[in-house]
């Protein structure tokens, strides 16, 4: 819409990153705020424009790296009069779905009625998108005036925080600031010391728990679990959506000693898929569901949506007042971009943010279902160093027609030379280091009944997803709220 700011990750100054990557468009700024890129563009690109001052300036708190240290959390939230304390919150952790889980709870709350703040992490296209308010992205000038304020704040104050910790504050304080009645609130990365940790929530969740991050949460299932359990609050309800007995033993043990009542999955509720359809059944303590349509493609999101379902039972159970036609309802609109995400048609090009071997084989399975276990895609690749990016090559490389090997900027790309030699093996492999030269040939190379798909890293689809975005006359995932 008019007079709105796009804002992107890919645009980070003085961390050697290619400007020509960088998806902007200053709408809302005057014309003299502009500067033309002097590096030559394709035109088969979307047009690239820098940043504001203010947001160069939060981009580059990604330079003091990751801290994680509630204490530091605690006092940037004093600074602000403690808004994380005035908020109604849901609390979600996991490996595998949380993100998902987020945007169901979203969606059927406000299907209630209610004004449900969204936060959710990374983003894909708009740093707005982390941010939201009835669906609505916070708006792009609003989100400018509250960075410039806590950075006044906080540098008068002498509190230095990350990048995280800043934009987890400004959340904080934007929910309580426009008294929303309810947030659902989306761990980054663990639980235990992540800086959304600071809240104190009417329930935890925990959707299914499997490798990832091993270098912060340790290399064991039950260590994993341990870390993501540590948003378990004392006397806090809990779901439990992981399946794995280590996981389980680990996550009950923890809420027993909270004296926190957990919800488990296959225990307490249970579910029935109906796939290939996009529909399943609940059943529950208290709440009996069948046939729910689901607007989300694949078995793995029947499972997400029980879990989502779980939440909602335990808050009808704390007087909310969810219905059963607006949970139906909140699921059959449900949104949320890059998981099995139908950018393209002819081509049939999907984008998918899998990102680990739980979201792989998930992504998979739900080709086979949705498309034929004999659909060969052509595969654009790229992930992250501290990933089992082994495994996944394994896993995707038997199932491909060809593959094009990019970098997944910008935090730690792994280098596509590494994965050359696992899916050359399998199938015809070729590198193009620049995402989006990466994407065009691919769509070159494609005939109209072919299946393109992008996975192995949300930033992947994050720096790609814009190219689609503007060959359909959008600029953005969500709707933008007015300034």
């Amino acid at each position: 819409m008019a007079g709105s700011l796009s804002f992107s990750r890919f645009a980070v100054l003085n961390f050697g990153l290619p400007v020509t990557l960088l998806w902007l468009l200053l709408c809302s700024l005057p014309a003299t705020s502009f500067v033309e890129i002097g590096a030559r563009v394709k035109s088969r690109r979307p047009r690239m424009e820098p940043k504001s001052d203010t947001l160069n300036w939060l981009y580059s708190l990604e330079g003091r790296g990751e801290i994680y240290k509630l204490e530091r959390m605690d006092q940037a939230l004093a600074l602000l009069g403690n808004p994380h304390l005035k908020l109604n919150a849901v609390h979600i952790a996991g490996t595998k779905g949380k993100g998902s889980v987020a945007a169901m709870l979203d969606a059927c709350l406000r299907a209630v009625g209610l004004r449900c703040g969204l936060y959710t992490k990374p983003h894909l296209v708009n740093l707005t998108e982390r941010t939201r308010i009835g669906g609505v992205e916070m708006a792009a000038p609003l989100m400018l005036d509250y960075i410039e304020q806590l950075r006044d704040i906080y540098e008068r104050a002498g509190l230095a925080l990350t990048f995280f910790e800043f934009t987890v504050a400004l959340m904080f304080l934007y929910f309580a600031e426009a008294a929303v009645d309810i947030a659902v609130i989306e761990t980054g990365l663990g639980g235990r010391l992540d800086s959304t940790n600071v809240v104190q929530p009417l329930l935890s969740v925990i959707t299914p728990i499997g490798f990832d991050h091993m270098e912060r949460l340790g290399y064991t299932i039950a260590a994993i679990a341990a870390e993501k359990g540590g948003i378990i609050k004392p006397g806090t309800p809990v779901v439990i959506g992981s399946r794995d007995p280590e996981a389980r033993l680990t996550l009950t043990s923890i809420a027993a000693r909270r004296q926190s009542a957990a919800f488990m999955i296959d225990r307490e509720f249970s579910y029935h898929s109906h796939a290939p359809a996009h529909r399943f059944d609940y059943h529950g303590l208290g709440l009996d569901l069948d046939k729910i349509e689901i607007a989300l493609a694949g078995p793995f999101q029947h499972e997400n949506g029980a879990i989502a379902l779980a939440a909602l039972e335990l808050l009808r159970g704390q007087g909310w007042p969810i219905t059963e036609n607006a949970i139906r309802r909140g699921l059959a609109e449900v949104s949320w971009p890059g998981r099995f995400d139908r950018v393209w048609q002819r081509p049939l090009v999907i984008l998918d943010c899998a990102h680990n071997e739980l979201a792989v084989e998930a992504l998979l399975q739900t080709i086979d279902l949705e498309l034929g276990p004999t659909i060969r895609p052509r595969l654009v690749f790229g992930c992250l160093e501290d990933k089992q990016w082994w495994r996944m090559a394994e896993m995707l490389a038997p199932r491909m027609q060809s593959v094009v090997l990019t970098r997944a900027k910008p935090k730690r790309p792994l280098a596509p030379e590494k994965l050359l030699p696992l899916f050359a093996r399998w199938v015809p492999s070729q590198i193009v280091h620049e995402p989006l030269d990466a994407i065009c040939e691919v769509m070159d190379q494609s005939a109209p009944d072919d299946v393109v798909l992008v996975t192995g890293s949300v930033y992947l689809v994050g720096e790609i997803y814009p190219w689609f975005l503007q060959k359909g006359g959008r600029r953005a995932l969500f709707p933008e709220a007015e300034p």
